[in-house]
């Protein structure tokens, strides 16, 4: 019970192998063959403009590279990586403090303004020093100063979140009272 085409085949071998494919079917697959789409070859200006922008691209890297200015943080952490680490603790401790200064902000800006002046002038001072830490001849007092910079703005804002709170404590005992400041 075999499926009627297989039957057909087996019956009909021969005279499928008889028959050639006619010479014009040949041609016509010659042909799609060359058709396909060719392969530009850049000419030889273009390869020459193209090795010239990857020498360039290449050179202008390795300047880059060279000429990099060291980031204070990473001179720092060379000269001494326990003051490295103070100066990131106490950098983050300032950044929580100046949060909360300005929390006061919208309800005083004139103090707020005041405030911000004092530290922006220690910030900075310390922005030189950290511009000064590579060509310096002492490196050690520069990285001191800067420690010091750094605590000097951490009692500063300590400072002034004390005045804010006891004007806060004032308003409240007022209020209280009846009577607004």
């Amino acid at each position: 019970m075999k499926d009627r085409l297989e039957s057909f085949v087996e019956e009909h071998r021969d005279e499928f192998d008889v028959y050639e494919p006619n010479p014009q079917v040949w041609r016509s697959i010659e042909k799609t063959m060359r058709n396909e789409p060719k392969v530009l070859k850049l000419s030889f200006n273009w390869r020459i403009a193209a090795a010239i922008a990857l020498i360039i691209g290449f050179g202008f890297t390795v300047f880059r590279v060279a000429n990099r200015t060291p980031q204070p943080e990473d001179s720092l952490a060379k000269i001494n990586p326990e003051y490295a680490q103070t100066a990131y603790h106490m950098a983050a401790l300032i950044d929580i403090k100046r949060d909360e200064l300005k929390q006061i902000q919208k309800e005083q800006p004139e103090l707020y303004q005041e405030f911000s002046g004092d530290l922006e002038r220690l910030d900075k001072n310390y922005q030189a020093m950290k511009i000064q830490l590579g060509g310096a001849a002492n490196q050690e007092t520069v990285v001191e100063a800067m420690i010091q910079n750094l605590q000097l703005q951490i009692d500063l804002l300590n400072q002034q979140l004390t005045i804010i709170q006891r004007i806060n404590n004032k308003n409240k005992q007022y209020e209280n009272k009846g009577i607004a400041l």
